[in-house]
């Protein structure tokens, strides 16, 4: 065994590096504004206008603009160059990440699961991993600069950032990112950032670092963030790779069915199917324990 490769996704991690502790007063500032006579009603938790006004932002029943300024910073721990080039496309996102250039790398390498479980196919991909990691290495030592020698190493080369995003397009990303038939590693690391963030605020409301307005606003959000079609319980994903053969949830119409019929790939094969599988329950949404449980039958 190689000490720098990952077993798929096993060394992913998120945390909360900062959010905005203050949200639900900065929620009323806002809103205040709208209406002449609230303009000189103070932030109060206990106070019924508030509640409301929070509440109706939740539900999107008043200006979403508080909602947009609700920062929540991540840093997202040792996944892929390929999940980066996937995660660096949300547009109304900010990052940093870690570069391959000012100084020579720390090799580690994520081979999926799959091929990770065939005995044949790890140790070939071992093999690789391993020529890959020599050649670059040797090209430190003959002087060649890291920033040139970065070109020799393989897409499944770990990396860490952090990820700054508000609250709404944190949500709304969640329709693709975490669909099964669409989406694998950046679908765990979309799963990990919300358990991280709401992992984060009950611990925070405990302990009275923020209050309950602003628990609610970052729960009720961020809680039923889930992939399309998870609200009405049906398969919307048109893409011919799998279809909707990991099968959550029934087809949402006859193209979505025939689509899974000629799709591309055998679900049962790819990473995700076994990534699920070993998915600790608290990162599964509704009715995945079931759509595992099924598979086994």
């Amino acid at each position: 065994m190689i000490k720098e490769i990952s077993d798929g996704y096993k060394d992913i991690s998120v945390e909360v590096i900062d959010y905005n502790k203050d949200l639900a007063r900065h929620a009323w500032n806002c809103y205040r504004m709208t209406w002449h006579n609230l303009q000189n009603v103070e932030y109060n938790v206990d106070n019924k206008y508030v509640q409301d006004a929070i509440n109706n932002i939740i539900k999107m029943r008043a200006l979403p603009m508080p909602r947009e300024q609700a920062i929540i910073t991540f840093r997202i721990n040792n996944i892929s160059r390929v999940c980066l080039a996937q995660l660096t496309r949300q547009r109304k996102a900010r990052f940093n990440v870690e570069s391959q250039m000012p100084m020579p790398i720390t090799h580690n390498v994520i081979i999926p699961a799959n091929i990770y479980a065939d005995d044949e196919l790890r140790k070939e991909a071992e093999e690789l991993v391993k020529t890959s990691q020599k050649f670059y290495d040797k090209l430190i030592s003959k002087g060649i600069p890291p920033q040139d020698a970065r070109y020799m190493t393989m897409h499944g080369q770990t990396c860490s950032l952090v990820y700054v995003v508000d609250i709404n397009t944190f949500v709304s990303s969640f329709g693709f990112r975490c669909e099964n038939n669409l989406s694998d590693e950046i679908n765990l690391v979309y799963r990990l950032c919300k358990k991280a963030i709401l992992d984060t605020i009950k611990r925070d409301t405990v302990n009275g670092v923020i209050d309950m307005l602003t628990y609610s606003m970052y729960y009720e959000i961020i809680r039923p963030a889930d992939c399309t079609g998870a609200k009405q319980k049906l398969g919307m994903n048109y893409d011919y790779v799998f279809g909707n053969s990991f099968a959550r949830y029934p087809d949402a119409n006859h193209e979505v069915s025939l689509v899974t019929e000629n799709c591309s790939y055998d679900f049962t094969k790819s990473a995700w199917f076994k990534e699920l599988q070993r998915l600790d329950e608290s990162l599964l949404f509704p009715d995945e324990k079931e759509m595992i449980d099924s598979w086994k039958n």
